[in-house]
């Protein structure tokens, strides 16, 4: 015999074949013995909220409680702080004038004052007022002196003089010897040349001296102006007592 020969190369698969019958029911197998039971199983996540259930019938009333005895009053509690000050209050408006009160009764009379004097008794003796006095550049008086008896007064000048034409306002009269009215007076000296010395009426009382244009001095004069006053008595005197 020849060697055999070579493998032939697979051929190909057969057509699928039909299903084959069912086999013959097997015998019914022993029963088994019951386990034994599991383990419980973890605890399961808390189940979504129930929808609200209708409302209950109410109870029955409960048994009144007993009367409770009276309470003792409590001691009276501390003084408290005086409140801060309130504000001020707006002005109220005026109130209606009231009625006129019946008249009083005329009161006793006072005993008698002691008796007073005159007004023509009343004298402040003579008063020295020159340092009153304010004079002009050139001007010299010797003394000017002020008195008063009841309501008259006089004012002397003496001595009166300048340099100059004399035209100034020489002071004021004080408080208790101001003339009522207006005076004035015009004198001359040994050379002729005229003054004119004058006091002015009620508060302002000034005294002065004038010279006309003309005059170029004035030698010594003395005069004196006399008036009437209704200035109270004076509380207190001017200048300082003059004696001759």
């Amino acid at each position: 015999d020849g060697a055999p020969g070579a493998k032939g190369a697979p051929g190909a698969p057969g057509a699928k074949g039909e299903r084959g019958l069912p086999g013959p029911a097997g015998k019914a197998g022993a029963n088994g013995k019951d386990g034994k039971d599991g383990a419980p199983g973890a605890k399961g996540a808390p189940g979504a909220p129930g929808a609200k259930g209708e409302r209950g019938l109410p109870g029955p009333a409960g048994k009144a409680g007993a009367n409770g005895k009276d309470g003792k009053d409590g001691a009276p509690g501390a003084k408290g702080a005086p409140g801060a000050k309130g504000e001020r209050g707006a002005k109220g408006d005026k109130g209606d004038k009231g009625d006129k009160g019946p008249k009083g009764d005329v009161g006793p009379a006072g005993p008698a004052g002691p008796a007073g004097r005159s007004a023509e008794s009343l004298a402040t003796g003579s008063r020295d007022v020159t340092a009153a006095m304010k004079l002009p550049s050139g001007a010299r008086l010797d003394r000017a002196v002020l008195r008063r008896v009841g309501d008259t007064v006089e004012l002397a000048l003496h001595g009166l003089r300048s340099s100059r034409r004399l035209r100034a306002s020489l002071g004021r009269i004080p408080s208790g010897f101001r003339p009522a009215h207006h005076q004035s007076l015009v004198t001359a000296d040994q050379e002729f040349r005229h003054v004119r010395v004058a006091v002015d009426g009620g508060s302002s009382a000034g005294v002065s001296a004038a010279q006309p244009d003309a005059a170029d001095g004035l030698a010594p004069v003395s005069t004196s102006l006399v008036w009437l006053t209704n200035d109270a008595w004076p509380t207190t005197l001017p200048g300082r007592e003059w004696k001759r």
